[in-house]
């Protein structure tokens, strides 16, 4: 399958889960036992592989972009976490500005990102995610040293995941929200959001 055909898929699976998670009130209102939970959790929980899609929005006239697409791997845990593996840096740079912040971020390894995830929905498998803040340490651009990290929007209806049963896919959307220096958003190095996509292969 070429990268066309899975960007169409991708979309069209977040697509049915954006649609189907904006309905999460009326699943909130239905009492979901632990007995389901766990059942839900165990059918979604363990290594996937597949596509981390990369879409940036300029923050101004609202224009979303295809920035990257690659293969990386995954894993949903048993306490309710998801590891994203090895997520690059150069995606994790894509809106930031400053040009030598840019380039320090993109010169750093891959990084693991965590998410806590919290399952609202059973039938279909909905659920939240909350990715963490990655932090990237002490980084030296325009002759001083700073603290600098990225962080992650958590939105309901707008980060969440979602297990495709038919073919034993999960997609999860997040969305970068903007750069961290010494501790403070610093919106005037970020241009706007970053939408990553995730598609586990078939099974």
């Amino acid at each position: 399958m070429n990268r066309n055909k899975l960007f169409i898929l991708i979309l069209a699976l977040v697509t049915t889960l954006s649609f189907t998670s904006c309905l999460s009130d009326d699943y909130e209102d239905k009492q979901i036992s632990q007995t389901e939970l766990k059942a839900a959790l165990l059918t979604i929980q363990g290594n996937y592989q597949g596509w981390l899609f990369s879409h940036t929005s300029d923050g101004k006239s609202g224009k979303i972009e295809k920035k990257d697409s690659l293969r990386t791997t995954w894993e949903i845990r048993s306490d309710s976490t998801v590891l994203v593996r090895n997520f690059p840096s150069k995606m994790l740079a894509n809106n930031i500005t400053n040009l030598e912040l840019k380039k320090a971020v993109e010169a750093l390894p891959a990084r693991d990102i965590k998410c806590a995830f919290n399952i609202y929905s059973v039938n279909p498998i909905l659920f939240d995610v909350a990715p963490f803040q990655v932090e990237l340490g002490k980084l030296t651009y325009g002759g001083e040293t700073h603290k600098v990290a990225i962080g992650f929007a958590f939105r309901r209806n707008l980060t969440f995941g979602g297990f495709y049963a038919p073919k034993k896919q999960v997609g999860i959307r997040l969305i970068e929200g903007g750069v961290i220096i010494d501790d403070k958003v610093q919106s005037e190095f970020y241009k706007g959001l970053d939408y990553f996509y995730l598609l586990s292969d078939a099974k």
